[in-house]
């Protein structure tokens, strides 16, 4: 029999995996789960090359304890307590390089600098809705906030007052770092999912996107050596006077936007599609025609407030639409 993975986009905790009819499953895949970056981290891997789990998973703590800005000994909890340049390793400075040409290419809706911000909306331990002060004075903070990358000496300096999160761009990073490491090796094919960003290495995968209000999915979307990441207002939130308040934070009003329960970019690079996703949910559909411009080939899928999808021309060559889109009872 000849089967592939569904992989249901959600961040819903542990991410779950069907097997349904398609072409070209050449090996079972082993499954191996990892914990870190605040969600499950998968990894399904030819059987034979099962002795590279213990690497990845060596690879995922080391690259969790250098950016969990919560932790006192991580990079970026060092970054965001001083004001003077701070040594980092080669990852850390290549990571911080491409956050700042994707906030460039943005417009600035993906922003790492919203982790005061965030820390006013609680949504790490205590959520809430600020006052209009608090929110006014952290969008000035993350006006002038910026980075000074010194590549040569390996050193990361912050300008102003507006911690960094990269809650939309590390695990992206991550998934690359893996798919990488795995491209090295010769090991294919092989699926890595973090949180709900997805790269499929090696053959085709159908990843399927979950609907973000109902028990089923809205779709699939085929992909081979591309990436897939899902952002949307289901993971972490709150309801306060019958309004949800999502995490995803725009940095240009201070509030969760309400355009979209969801985003799915597909794309060349994990990382790129984790700050997309992220971008689109907060900018709107306005934010659309410059991503296409500045991502040639992009995909986007969307489901609006209102249940209604909507997709790009790439992502109309890639996406189908199931007719039994339910998952679980």
């Amino acid at each position: 029999m000849k089967h592939s993975h569904l992989l249901l986009v959600s961040f819903f905790g542990l991410i779950v995996v069907l097997i349904i009819w398609v072409v070209n499953k050449p090996n079972p895949l082993q499954h191996f789960i990892y914990e870190g970056f605040d969600t499950w981290i998968e990894v399904d891997l030819p059987s034979h090359h099962q002795n590279v789990s213990q690497d990845i998973g060596t690879m995922i703590r080391e690259l969790d304890e250098k950016w969990d800005r919560f932790d006192h000994r991580s990079e970026i909890w060092k970054i965001n307590q001083s004001q003077e340049p701070i040594k980092v390793n080669e990852q850390t400075c290549d990571l911080f390089g491409r956050a700042q040409e994707l906030q460039n290419r943005t417009e600035g809706f993906f922003n790492i600098f919203v982790g005061s911000l965030m820390d006013e909306w609680g949504f790490h331990n205590n959520p809430r809705v600020p006052t209009p002060n608090q929110i006014q004075d952290r969008m000035k903070q993350i006006a002038h906030s910026s980075l000074i990358i010194d590549r040569e000496t390996k050193s990361v300096q912050r300008i102003g007052f507006s911690k960094i999160d990269l809650g939309g761009i590390a695990k992206g990073y991550l998934v690359d770092t893996i798919a990488i490491e795995l491209k090295k090796k010769q090991i294919s094919p092989a699926l890595v999912n973090a949180g709900g960003t997805v790269y499929a290495l090696g053959k085709k995968f159908r990843v399927g996107i979950l609907h973000p209000r109902q028990k089923s999915i809205v779709g699939i979307v085929e992909v081979k050596d591309q990436a897939v990441s899902t952002s949307g207002d289901y993971y972490r939130f709150f309801e306060q006077d019958g309004i949800r308040y999502y995490h995803i934070i725009n940095p240009y009003t201070g509030y969760p936007s309400s355009y979209f329960s969801s985003v799915t970019v597909v794309y060349s690079k994990a990382a790129d599609a984790d700050a997309i996703s992220t971008a689109v949910m907060v900018g709107g559909p306005n934010l659309i025609p410059l991503v296409e411009k500045h991502f040639p080939g992009v995909a986007i899928i969307t489901v609006q407030a209102d249940g209604k999808l909507m997709m790009n021309n790439a992502a109309l060559k890639i996406f189908k639409k199931e007719s039994t889109g339910k998952i679980y009872p």
